[in-house]
């Protein structure tokens, strides 16, 4: 299947910029559902244009991921209020959420470790998407406007079209931003969130940061198993470190452990929302490699996020779109190098 034309490809952003415009969104479960496929398509997708089957339960595990950190009571409310995200009572995904947390525990890679707890929590969230925004979605005002995929199940998947799994990795941190503005402008408009939320509050940091505590227990493990030193420096970290996102949170919002090493400041400011050089790639995929067991080890004695695989999927998105936009890297402070084809051989397999 051919890759879409400039034509199709600006067709796409309009439609999908005419539905978060004009489409009806009583709860919030439409954009997480949008904001799934975006993901869903960089995580499993290719760059060919053909069509890319997307499992319910995939679906469904990235609603958890979204809404898991959004369960908790938003900070400074007394008695402790979560943010609604329904026009009505509170989403039913919410709910679920809030009870399982309540029961076991705040961490989500934990929950994912107890089998029967976690299955029984993906098929109810699977169950309510197929019900509610799987086939509401592509509807605007009265009429359906099917761009993303026909509304029809097999194998328990939905099949995005032809060219739309390309569309998403190719303008995913724009298609992100839309989104998120628009789930956070929803979330403020909901007239049971006025009295939680005052009138400044920033949402983004609460509803799509990386949470601090996850952070410093990242960076226990680094230390751990890297040890006291600047990930792309090599010199000694002295008290002050910072856990970095090795592919920029900026080019995608992965707060998964292999993705993190430690950097001083002054580094990780340097090096800011660029990819990194190909010494320092090679080096991370070495270091991903050859500490695998420990690092696994170690997330998961933690309770905390990690998936090798997705961080390296995530890697070759990153670096074939700087390829194609003719990308620089960052190497060391305000040195930046072009992109060679190296990167390819570094990321296969």
């Amino acid at each position: 299947m051919a890759r879409p034309t400039e034509h199709a490809q600006i067709c796409f952003l309009q439609n999908l910029q005419r539905l978060l415009a004009e489409g009806s969104f009583v709860a919030t479960y439409k954009y997480a559902l949008l904001l799934a496929l975006a993901d869903i398509a960089v995580e499993q997708g290719d760059d060919s244009g053909d069509e890319l089957e997307v499992p319910l339960d995939v679906v469904a595990e990235k609603f958890i991921q979204y809404y898991w950190p959004q369960s908790r009571p938003f900070p400074r409310t007394s008695p402790a209020q979560v943010l609604h995200q329904n026009a009505g009572q509170q989403a039913a995904i919410i709910n679920a959420i809030v009870n399982v947390q309540n029961a076991n525990g705040g961490s989500l890679a934990r929950i994912r470790t107890q089998r029967n707890i976690w299955a029984r929590l993906l098929r109810h969230v699977a169950t309510v998407v197929e019900r509610m925004p799987l086939w509401r979605l592509q509807v605007i005002g009265d009429s359906p406007s099917i761009f993303l995929y026909p509304h029809s199940l097999e194998n328990n998947a939905i099949r995005l079209l032809p060219g739309v799994a390309y569309n998403f990795r190719a303008f995913h941190p724009m298609i992100t931003n839309m989104i998120q503005g628009a789930w956070i402008a929803a979330v403020r408009r909901l007239d049971r969130n006025q009295p939680i939320l005052g009138q400044r509050v920033d949402l983004v940091e609460f509803m799509f940061g990386s949470e601090r505590q996850s952070l410093a227990d990242y960076r226990k493990v680094l230390l751990e198993i890297d040890g006291p030193r600047c990930f792309y420096c090599e010199r000694q970290l002295r008290a002050a470190s910072d856990v970095d996102h090795f592919i920029p949170r900026s080019r995608y919002p992965i707060d998964l452990g292999h993705n993190f090493v430690l950097a001083h400041p002054s580094c990780n400011r340097a090096k800011s929302d660029h990819l990194a050089a190909l010494e320092h790639l090679q080096r991370w995929r070495q270091r991903n490699e050859e500490q695998d067991s420990k690092l696994t080890e170690a997330f998961d004695r933690r309770g905390l996020l990690h998936d090798r695989d997705a961080s390296y999927q995530i890697a070759r998105w990153a670096y074939a779109q700087a390829d194609l936009q003719n990308g620089l890297l960052w190497k060391q402070g305000s040195e930046l190098a072009s992109l060679s084809p190296d990167w390819r051989a570094i990321l296969s397999g």
